[in-house]
């Protein structure tokens, strides 16, 4: 889209004192204004509470939730209605199997609470679902390094443009690769990458194959004959003229594989989550089967199908979450008392 319309410098990224990634990062400078507006506002949360199932009244509205807390059993009451914002279920096993099995065996890149819990209560009345088989896919390789080489399939080709998103890299990869990836590289390109700045130095991997030539390269990595050399020998033709006909890699990342050379094995390194969930609307209420909305349930985040089902950005969640939990709230508030 970049060659429609000039993209637009529109992000920004804050900063914070005392980072901790892991510990005091990104999500904890988003969420502590949060909490503390909360509080201000005399917002009471209960924590070590697991909700079970949803409770109705005879009219079928949503009118609170039964829960565990310390062991014991608790019925809570809702007034105006119950917010779903459980997570994906990216941690349950035979969701997985059932909607999305392209994720079986690829570890879920989100915490074990998302197990599919409120999609799987909100089910239990009814509720409709939305592009379950869709998942986020990460791709586990330093971009510096990525857009430095070429990456080729079990085949030896190439099969995507190395400097595309890495979730769109994830996905290529996974879905229609077998989850087959090797990076082929020279020494001065991983040199120049390993040097460059990072957000993701952890994903630095090493060469697990390094040769004088592409042919004794092709050869160790177990290669068809001839597959590989074939895909250097046109991809370094091109770069003469700065350019790549057949995957349309940016001019200023294309230059010629040269020696020594080596490959990064790149085989089953995706995970992601899932992106499917229940039907909402733009309110956030929880649609019935039917098309109906179900009376007192709304939903939010990763539990529902938001606006990222077709295709994933990183951080996308944050704004659906964010979005969607405002106007679940609002909803909520407005909604007649049970």
């Amino acid at each position: 889209f970049n060659e429609i319309a000039t993209p637009a410098p529109r992000g920004h990224v804050p900063q914070m004192e005392n980072k901790r990634t892991g510990e005091k990062g990104g999500g904890y400078m988003l969420m502590q204004p949060l909490v503390d507006t909360a509080e201000k506002l005399g917002v009471r949360a209960e924590y070590d509470v697991r909700v079970q199932t949803l409770v109705t009244d005879e009219s079928g509205r949503v009118v609170g939730i039964i829960a565990k807390q310390y062991g014991k059993e608790v019925a809570i009451k809702a007034r105006r209605g119950v917010v779903l914002a459980t997570g994906s279920f990216a941690y349950n096993d035979k969701m997985i199997e059932s909607y999305a099995p392209r994720m079986i065996g690829r570890p879920g890149a989100a915490i074990e609470e998302h197990d599919g819990r409120a999609i799987r209560m909100a089910q239990a009345l009814g509720a409709d679902l939305a592009h379950m088989d869709a998942t986020e896919v990460a791709f586990l390789c330093d971009p510096q390094l990525t857009v430095r080489g070429i990456l080729v399939n079990g085949r030896g080709q190439r099969y995507i443009a190395e400097d595309t998103y890495s979730g769109h890299i994830g996905q290529a990869t996974l879905f229609h690769q077998n989850n087959q990836a090797f990076l082929v590289i020279d020494e001065a390109a991983y040199d120049e990458g390993a040097a460059g700045t990072t957000a993701t130095p952890f994903l630095r991997a090493r060469p697990k194959w390094v040769a004088e030539s592409v042919e004794e390269l092709e050869s160790d990595m177990g290669l068809p004959a001839g597959t590989l050399q074939t895909t250097v020998e046109v991809y370094n033709k091109h770069t003469t003229e700065g350019s790549d006909p057949l995957l349309k890699k940016k001019s200023e990342w294309v230059k010629p594989i040269g020696t020594p050379v080596a490959a990064l094995d790149l085989r089953g390194m995706t995970l992601g989550f899932t992106l499917g969930g229940l039907r909402t609307t733009i309110d956030s209420e929880v649609l019935h089967v039917s098309g109906e909305p179900i009376p007192g349930l709304f939903a939010a985040g990763r539990c529902t199908s938001g606006v990222c089902a077709g295709g994933y950005a990183s951080g996308t969640s944050l704004g659906d979450g964010s979005f969607y939990g405002r106007r679940a709230g609002i909803s909520a508030a407005k909604n007649p008392t049970g």
